[in-house]
């Protein structure tokens, strides 16, 4: 049926003051491309999520996320829930997210450090990934860096100085958790240990993996 272009467009949510809508639409716009909403960077919209909660999950719930509230860091994120809204990481995208993982859970878990405080000069974490990934072929510069601006687009990490890598930052983000969701360093090592295993020829950033 064809909509009458006399009638309120507005089907969706009737009752919604017009305010709220354009909350709701810039929300929806956000977590839709970057994954998350956070505090530190959007106060006024996160605040609006907060206090109208049930309706930003009813209005997730319709197209397959589930918003998430990490309360202690002021985050919100919504989860897919369909198999349609997932995206396939190229093989260089899984191990570099795996890498930050695993740097995030060390130094929150074992060294105790705040999960906004985990930031390291990308020139170490370079070092480390090459220590964990050693038969793979590893990301290029160039490569690298699109991989990080991929992560910030997508509320991962916040890179600092991404013209040069050789002083550019990287501070991870909590919502590395939800992308790479281990329980513990085992299972983390079971999968590391599954892509080292694979041979070096097969290893490249063209291959693709179902993000974890």
């Amino acid at each position: 049926m064809i909509p009458d272009p006399g009638q309120s467009q507005n089907q969706i949510f009737p009752q919604l003051a017009e305010d709220d809508r354009a909350c709701l639409r810039e929300a929806a716009h956000r977590l839709l491309a970057h994954g998350s909403i956070l505090r530190d960077e959007h106060r006024e919209l996160y605040d609006w999520c907060q206090n109208r909660a049930p309706l930003v999950a009813e209005w997730a719930g319709l197209i397959g996320l589930k918003p998430v509230w990490l309360r202690e860091e002021r985050i919100l994120a919504a989860l897919p829930e369909t198999p349609g809204l997932l995206r396939r990481l190229r093989l260089d995208e899984t191990l570099v997210t795996l890498a930050l993982w695993y740097d995030f859970h060390g130094e929150v878990s074992e060294r105790g450090a705040g999960t906004a405080e985990v930031e390291f000069p990308v020139r170490d974490f370079n070092l480390r990934l090459a220590d964990k990934f050693n038969r793979l072929k590893l990301p290029s510069e160039s490569r690298m860096r699109e991989i990080l601006r991929l992560l910030d687009r997508k509320n991962l990490v916040r890179l600092t100085g991404a013209d040069d890598l050789a002083t550019a930052t990287v501070r991870v983000l909590p919502t590395i958790r939800f992308v790479i969701p281990f329980q513990d360093l085992a299972e983390w090592t079971r999968l590391a240990a599954r892509f080292n295993a694979t041979p070096p020829d097969e290893g490249n950033e063209d291959d693709e993996e179902e993000a974890p």
